[in-house]
């Protein structure tokens, strides 16, 4: 990508945060994600019932995220490769509904973890997010038991 298209890039992942991530906008998701668009994150020991990786999945996964987890994000830019750029996300929630196995207790808790994200024709293709779900536990059940 040249340096223009991954500033562009760089402001529609901002308007993706502010006004769907946090400002939980579903209407805006069609402006941010390309039709093709594929989520390669292997989510299911989230226990969630949406696991599709699809736009649809999406969707109807972050609407199952918000029940349970009450989210908001942060991330920070770390580099670009081609059409590829690297996150850190920071993550946080309230723990309102059963996730993982573990009931819920409405405490806040905090996860970091990193990503990547793919363009075309302006929009987001592909995101896949590295997260290894044992340690994740581990780290929230010491928050949310603490």
């Amino acid at each position: 990508m040249t340096p223009e298209e991954q500033k562009a890039a760089e402001a529609l992942l901002k308007r993706y945060l502010t006004e769907h991530l946090n400002g939980r906008n579903d209407d805006v998701l069609d402006e941010f994600i390309h039709p093709d668009f594929v989520h390669h994150t292997d989510e299911s020991a989230l226990g969630f019932e949406n696991t599709e990786p699809d736009l649809a999945g999406i969707k109807a996964g972050m609407v199952e995220m918000r029940e349970k987890l009450d989210p908001t994000y942060e991330f920070e830019i770390v580099k670009w490769e081609d059409d590829w750029v690297h996150l850190n996300w920071t993550f946080h929630g309230v723990h309102r509904g059963a996730v993982m196995g573990l009931e819920p207790t409405n405490k806040p808790f905090t996860i970091h973890y990193t990503g990547r994200t793919r363009f075309k024709d302006g929009r987001i293709i592909d995101a896949q997010n590295e997260w290894d779900p044992a340690a994740t536990l581990e780290v929230v059940k010491a928050q949310i038991y603490s």
